[in-house]
């Protein structure tokens, strides 16, 4: 059965952050409900689902920015039952199609930083290279945590000038320039550190979050 992608309802957002988020995210990776809430309200946000027929399979949750034709990839995940098949790239190939008149889908990756995590996060960075993503000539630290950036351009127009640019711009439309300045830093500046910003849980004011996720 083919594979599609339709935007979410806050209802059905709702259920996807109770249960599949849930599973697949620990607590500080989680944006709390009501932040997504108010970011699609705002126009801000796209929950899309990857359906089979009438089952969800999967899920790509998008932020655009305020004019640059650029989405960032928030969260990618396969459902708990469903992983290992190959569905994640099904999906970024389903987003390259959907965007085909955009100039860049972005992504930011969590950088190795020899823990235990870093076979988890090689394994994340090698799935977008596999799918199709470049990476980029700068890295960024959002909420104290360092990630790797990457761009796939679906027109082939995008370039890492205009995506950093676009990436500024998404981050500075939503935050306040006190938050912005104290949690955001692109591209990272090694000789600038960040207060991190702990814990997600509590949180419903800010609509980032420590942990870019993707669960495939």
């Amino acid at each position: 059965m083919s594979l599609t992608l339709r935007e979410l309802t806050l209802e059905e957002l709702a259920d996807l952050h109770a249960t599949e988020l849930q599973e697949a995210f620990p607590p500080e990776e989680r944006k709390p409900f009501a932040a997504m809430a108010t970011l699609v309200r705002r126009g801000a946000y796209h929950p899309l689902g990857a359906w089979e027929g009438e089952t969800l399979v999967g899920y790509a949750l998008l932020w655009t920015g305020p004019s640059a034709p650029y989405v960032l990839v928030d969260y990618l995940g396969v459902t708990a039952a469903r992983r290992g098949g190959g569905l994640g790239g099904e999906i970024l190939r389903l987003l390259r199609e959907r965007f085909r008149g955009w100039d860049g889908i972005l992504v930011e990756s969590e950088a190795p930083q020899g823990g235990e995590k870093d076979a988890l996060q090689r394994r994340r960075l090698a799935f977008y290279g596999r799918c199709g993503f470049t990476p980029m000539g700068y890295d960024c630290l959002l909420f104290g945590v360092h990630y790797r950036t990457f761009l796939l351009s679906p027109n082939g127009r995008g370039t890492e000038q205009a995506a950093l640019a676009a990436h500024q711009a998404l981050y500075a439309a939503q935050f306040p320039p006190d938050q912005l300045a104290r949690y955001i830093q692109i591209p990272l500046d090694p000789d600038k550190p960040l207060q991190a910003a702990g814990s997600w849980a509590g949180k419903t004011d800010l609509p980032g979050r420590e942990e870019k996720g993707v669960s495939v």
